[in-house]
Order: structure tokens, then sequence, then C-alpha cells
């Protein structure tokens, strides 16, 4: 399983690499250009490493020992997966109708927001209506 999250998370941030290697060459350029001396350049580059990537690696870290631990049962399998499919359908449709709106951090708060409201709505429907023939979800 660990070996399977690093996989995932080497592809994930690839792909994140894409959208945001912006911020990252603007970074080390602006760095460059100040002319510092080896070990203040390591220091800010260590300083980066800390403020950007620690934290995903905690991320991960943590993902990897809560979601280790125990198994999915199947209800919640297809809920984490209703999330995932309407956070991306709602990423695309932004992509496709109003790209300019991600460089608003609030965009994407508004787009998690809106899929897990979404999904609570669908659950919460599909468990009053099974309610009478029993649980589906």
């Amino acid at each position: 399983m660990l070996a399977a999250t690093v996989a995932l998370a080497l592809a994930a941030n690839t792909y994140e690499l894409l959208c945001t290697a912006g911020f990252p060459m603007v970074f080390t350029r602006v760095l460059t250009l100040a002319e510092l001396s080896t070990p203040a350049y390591y220091g800010y580059l260590a300083f980066y490493n800390a403020v950007y990537v620690l934290p995903m690696l905690a991320i991960v870290v943590v993902f990897v020992v809560t979601l280790g631990a125990r198994k999915l049962k199947g209800d919640e399998a297809r809920i984490l997966k209703l999330l995932s499919g309407l956070m991306m359908l709602a990423l695309g449709l932004v992509l496709l109708l109003a790209p300019e709106t991600l460089s608003h951090p609030l965009t994407a708060l508004a787009l998690i927001l809106a899929a897990l409201a979404v999904t609570a709505l669908v659950v919460w429907l599909a468990r009053r209506t099974n309610a009478l023939s029993g649980p589906t979800l």
C-alpha cells in the first residue's frame, strides 16, 4: 500500500507540477537574481521545502496511516467515488466555462464545498428514499 501511495503521489505531483510550475520557477529565479551566497541560497530552498513540500508529505503520511488501518466499507467507497467524481466534474466545468476564475483562491474552496454539499444531499436523499426499502448508501 505504501508503494502504491508513493506512486500515486508521484503521478499527482507530476500533474500538479504542470499546473503550478510557475511558482517554483519564479522562486528559484528570484533566488538566482538575488546573487545570494551558496549557504543562503540553499537555506531559502530548504525554507521553501519546509513551507511547500513538507505539508504535502504530512498529508500523504496521514492518509497512508489512517486509510491503511482499515478498509472502506462498500457504502463509504461509493460515497468517496461520488465526491471525487463531483469534484472532477466541477473542475472540468470551470475549466471549460470560466477558466479565468481559477486564479481566485476562493474558486477552489467553492468547488470543494459545492461537491461536499451535493454529495451530502445525494446521500441524504438515498438514505431517505431507501429507508422504506432497505439501506444501500
